[in-house]
């Protein structure tokens, strides 16, 4: 079987090129929106996108100005949202053997760490919805963590560059377990 992912990075396979993926991260901060841009730089299948590809997209009118890029890693539209698994942290509060937490972790999916050593549950300490209470007084305050989803396009959008052009992410196709994402993407400006 051929995996399709080794075929993107494999150079003896594909005529790899070398292009930028600029991807834009945000919170908010009492009230506004920080982001925070970072340059990635990718080697992979760049190609102009065929007539079939072209059709499956909305601004299918800009017969030469769209592209196709893959690469083994999650590629983000520029709009919309995908959600993605992620961590939830917080410190906890306290003194002695018992802690308290800000926010109670689903059930059954917290993990504890003291000085980064991780705590066995029911052993070293149980956690009962924000009360975290150990059988011995931990050297240092415990670090919880917890399972999340995280809706990415919310607070993260990628811009692809290659050459000297930038394209707007406008649909990436992904098959799970293929092990690769392959977005199409239009032209924007000149970099």
């Amino acid at each position: 079987m051929i995996s399709v992912a080794d075929v993107v990075q494999d150079p003896d396979l594909i005529a790899p090129k070398s292009y930028t993926i600029w991807r834009s991260v945000g919170t908010y901060v009492l009230g506004s929106f920080e982001s925070t841009v970072t340059p990635i730089q990718v080697f992979g299948p760049c190609q102009q996108a065929s007539p079939k590809e072209i059709q499956m997209l909305a601004e299918a009118d800009r017969i030469g100005s769209i592209r196709s890029f893959w690469w083994t890693q999650p590629i983000y539209t520029t709009r919309g949202a995908a959600p993605v698994p992620s961590t939830q942290g917080a410190a906890a509060t306290g003194s002695g053997a018992t802690y308290t937490l800000a926010t109670p972790p689903p059930d059954g999916s917290a993990t504890v760490y003291v000085s980064g050593v991780q705590q066995t549950p029911g052993i070293d300490y149980t956690l009962s919805g924000v009360t975290l209470t150990f059988t011995y007084s931990p050297s240092a305050a415990p670090y919880v963590t917890w399972p999340i989803t995280a809706f990415v396009g919310q607070s993260a959008s990628d811009i692809l560059q290659y050459q000297n052009e930038r394209y707007r992410v406008m649909s990436v196709f992904h098959v799970a377990g293929s092990g690769y994402y392959k977005a199409m993407g239009t032209r924007m400006d000149a970099a």
